[in-house]
């Protein structure tokens, strides 16, 4: 079986949910060769060890804890978590033999499970940001014009192909990994967290023909540790955060790649104004459920703020989505 090591992010703040984590790994029926935890700048060690980890100090983001060089792993293959998952004891030889077994670049366990959401839920990720199930033999996330995604409600087998994924725990080929360039995904970082970086990362996999796939019974489990995004989600900016960082990552992902034609392009431009003004409603309730005209003029000055760094030199600058192989 080829060989893999863990690469951790971390702000050392998880508590009992990373100490979940790190027994379960001294659990693998397949250990790591190497465990190393990239822990934020400024940011303690945890007190708690399996006796294994090497920790590093990274600079602090979620994009900038995962755009690193990994000159601390020799594996050819390389598992990245955040600090709050568990694995089954069996989850590392799952993802391995599922990788080499299906030729994937990079397969990411089903954490969040959207399939398996109330109607409720359903409706709501529908109507907030056009989120819709789909059925296929084939595809886990499709990616769609509007850059929103659309999920398998009924996934019969344990391994699907995807052109998106969740960012918890995934297993990657370094030379993949290295080879797609996240730090010049680094603009994300400019949220104050980074909303939307896994859309970005594993899409951009995918755009650059490496093959993704979704590992539906991993046996990880999303412990849902609090992270930086709780202020976003109790505050009103959220709104602004949301419609400024969706229409950025749909420009830089769905828009502006090269190749897209003219009509191309047309046509995605098409699918964002609809998803916008579809959202305009939802938007519009959520004001006068809040008593708060700011809800609805927030989504309208993300949309236009995204618009004006779209045309910044900065933005322009980005190297390309699309790497030349």
């Amino acid at each position: 079986m080829t060989p893999y090591s863990i690469a951790i992010r971390t702000l050392g703040t998880a508590g009992e949910k990373y100490i979940r984590e790190l027994e379960s790994i001294k659990r693998q029926t397949v250990q790591p060769d190497k465990v190393v935890v990239y822990i934020a700048e400024g940011y303690d060690k945890p007190a708690y060890t399996i006796g294994i980890e090497q920790y590093v100090y990274v600079k602090k983001g979620m994009v900038a804890q995962r755009a690193l060089p990994y000159t601390e792993i020799h594996t050819p293959l390389v598992m990245l978590l955040d600090d709050d998952v568990e694995l089954a004891p069996d989850s590392a030889q799952k993802m391995i033999d599922a990788l080499e077994k299906h030729n994937l670049d990079c397969i990411a366990a089903d954490t969040f499970q959207n399939h398996k959401m109330s109607l409720g839920q359903k409706v709501y990720a529908a109507m907030t940001n056009l989120v819709f199930p789909h059925h296929s033999d084939t595809w886990a996330f499709k990616v769609h014009g509007t850059g929103s995604f659309s999920y398998n409600n009924n996934p019969t087998k344990d391994v699907y192909l995807s052109q998106s994924a969740a960012g918890p725990a995934s297993l990657w080929r370094k030379e993949t990994l290295l080879a797609i360039h996240l730090e010049h995904e680094m603009w994300l970082e400019r949220f104050g967290f980074a909303y939307g970086d896994d859309a970005v990362i594993f899409n951009k996999l995918y755009k650059n023909g490496y093959n993704l796939g979704i590992h539906y019974n991993s046996g990880i489990l999303n412990l849902d540790a609090k992270t930086s995004s709780g202020n976003y989600q109790s505050n009103l900016m959220r709104f602004y955060t949301r419609s400024k960082a969706t229409t950025l990552i749909w420009y830089r992902t769905c828009y502006h790649l090269p190749g897209n034609s003219a009509a191309l392009r047309a046509w995605l431009l098409m699918c964002y104004a609809v998803k916008a003004i579809c959202l305009i409603p939802i938007h519009l309730i959520a004001s006068i459920k809040m008593h708060s005209h700011r809800v609805i003029a927030n989504y309208a000055r993300g949309i236009i703020d995204a618009v004006k760094t779209i045309r910044s030199t900065e933005f322009k600058q980005l190297p390309n989505y699309i790497i030349n192989r």
